[in-house]
């Protein structure tokens, strides 16, 4: 990879940063967990972005976090938000990364790309349903009511948003000389 597109990439990776720190405080609270936009956010790095650069940017996300600056929801920061009940939907991000980063390089056609983000946001969900079963004093069945079901629809029109706005970004964006 040149310059130009190394350039062009952490640019962009930084502009996405900058949207998921965003997306992170558009919040609709709900009793354990609450409902934001930064999943919309992380499909989308991960639908635009090499595998790479999305890792790396979700790692700066978390680091940021974790060091205390107030990224995550609700302007929380620290790493006690990790021993939280979110702590596993953000380490879940890194699954949803991969999941679609590998896929994404294969294709990015919409429905390759639904099938893709589909798949990373249900895991994501799972890591975070799992998170809650090992923190709390609740059984599997109760994890899973509490930590997935709940996100379903709400996910399912996220993924159908950052598949629209990935395939407008092909569509605009990709006729430059970079290559994914």
């Amino acid at each position: 990879m040149n310059l130009k597109n190394k350039l062009y990439y952490i640019s962009l990776a930084s502009i996405m940063l900058a949207l998921l720190i965003v997306c992170s405080q558009l919040t609709i609270p709900l009793p354990m967990i609450p409902l934001t936009l930064q999943t919309l956010a992380v499909g989308l790095l991960a639908s635009i972005l090499p595998l790479r650069y999305s890792l790396q940017t979700i790692l700066v996300y978390l680091l940021l976090g974790f060091i205390g600056l107030p990224v995550f929801a609700n302007f929380k920061g620290g790493l006690g938000v990790l021993f939280s009940n979110t702590g596993g939907y953000l380490l879940g991000f890194l699954v949803y990364v991969m999941i679609v980063g590998s896929m994404a390089a294969k294709k990015q056609t919409f429905n390759w790309l639904l099938l893709a983000n589909s798949l990373g946001a249900l895991m994501q969900l799972l890591c975070g349903s799992l998170w809650l079963l090992v923190i709390s004093d609740i059984n599997l069945e109760n994890a899973l009511l509490i930590g997935t079901v709940p996100f379903l629809l709400p996910g399912a029109i996220k993924v159908i948003l950052v598949c629209i706005c990935a395939q407008i970004y092909y569509r605009k964006f990709t006729k430059r000389s970079v290559k994914i």
